[in-house]
């Protein structure tokens, strides 16, 4: 990674005049950085990684408002003071002020999880760290659509390792700035997508939304011991998320933005998740339900796809099974991020049923 990034950063730096001094007034080259600091200067100057932060902090002041939540004025006032610190450091490399640049961006994703946090709290804090997780594993499953994919994954690893720590020791903005600075990384590094890669990405969103919204009517997902009006708001909150999501990547699709469509679609996935699976960490129970949903909606996508399947839906079907038989290994041993993988194996299941 570090390879691309310095040709990328190269090319980025050579736009601008850059003859950039520290306080003493000495000259700061590329060289002088930190390979951590090379690398938030290169996510600094592409547009989509430096935009998916602040919409999430968007999103996330408008859920508060949608669901009467406190913190609004206070969330909104420091999502403002992000977008200046965003604009600033972006000046900043502009000028050649290179760790300028690279400080200002980290106070401006800090300023956006303390926003978060503000309206959100210790669960919207928590659900960036698990986003960050699943982004690792995503990677991981889909190496085709990212620059560098084994680097990609390892620095993803890293960074959810530092913001689980920071969670467990209750520095909630810390762990919020970690997360945002993963889903920026995953951004920049997302491949040129092209255009019937990026329908896919939506068109799977879709049926996950859908799929969700159909467990959460039906009273599918294993209901735990909390009182009904808080699992409902749980859920409602989440189908809500994926549905402003999924808006974002049907509307990037429209635009022509293939890349930006795939990034949101995957969220929009990843947010009806949430809503199936309720607060308080994934349960037996849940993880269960969801390995019996998975499998049989992967039997009847067998059947409803016959014996003879186009390449497109037998590749969709291998990719399903091995989906849920990875995530079901990941949950036997421990880890039960393996739901995600699961998750994904039944949507697409359900999705070869149409």
């Amino acid at each position: 990674m570090r390879k691309i990034k310095r040709h990328q950063i190269a090319t980025l730096l050579g736009l601008f005049a850059l003859a950039a001094c520290d306080d003493t007034g000495t000259q700061v080259g590329i060289d002088t950085l930190t390979a951590d600091q090379q690398v938030e200067l290169a996510v600094l100057g592409d547009a989509g990684a430096l935009e998916v932060a602040v919409e999430l902090g968007d999103v996330a002041n408008d859920a508060a408002v949608s669901f009467g939540m406190g913190g609004v004025v206070e969330g909104r006032g420091l999502h403002n003071q992000a977008g200046v610190r965003f604009a600033s450091a972006t000046q900043a490399l502009r000028h050649g002020d290179l760790r300028r640049a690279v400080e200002e961006a980290r106070q401006a994703r800090l300023l956006l999880a303390r926003s978060i946090y503000a309206t959100g709290g210790v669960d919207a804090v928590v659900a960036l760290v698990e986003r960050l997780e699943e982004l690792a594993i995503l990677v991981a499953e889909d190496p085709d659509d990212f620059d560098d994919a084994a680097t990609l994954q390892a620095k993803l690893e890293t960074l959810a390792v530092e913001a689980r720590a920071f969670l467990d020791a209750g520095e909630y903005v810390k762990a919020a700035e970690r997360a945002l600075f993963g889903e920026q990384l995953a951004r920049f590094h997302r491949r040129h997508i092209l255009e019937d890669r990026a329908q896919l990405a939506v068109s799977l969103a879709e049926t996950a939304v859908t799929l969700a919204e159909r467990l959460v009517a039906n009273d599918s997902t294993p209901v735990r011991q909390l009182g009904v009006a808080d699992v409902r708001e749980h859920q409602n909150r989440w189908l809500w998320h994926a549905h402003r999501m999924l808006e974002k990547a049907q509307s990037a699709l429209a635009a022509g933005h293939w890349a930006r469509a795939a990034h949101f679609a995957e969220h929009a996935h990843w947010s009806a998740l949430k809503a199936v699976i309720l607060p308080g960490g994934v349960t037996d129970a849940e993880l269960t339900a969801m390995a019996v949903l998975a499998q049989d909606l992967y039997a009847q996508a067998e059947i409803a796809l016959g014996t003879t399947p186009t390449p497109l839906e037998q590749r969709l079907l291998t990719r399903a099974a091995r989906l849920i038989e990875a995530g079901e290994a990941m949950i036997a041993d421990g880890k039960k991020r393996g739901v995600a993988l699961v998750w994904r194996g039944a949507v697409i299941s359900r999705w070869l049923m149409d």
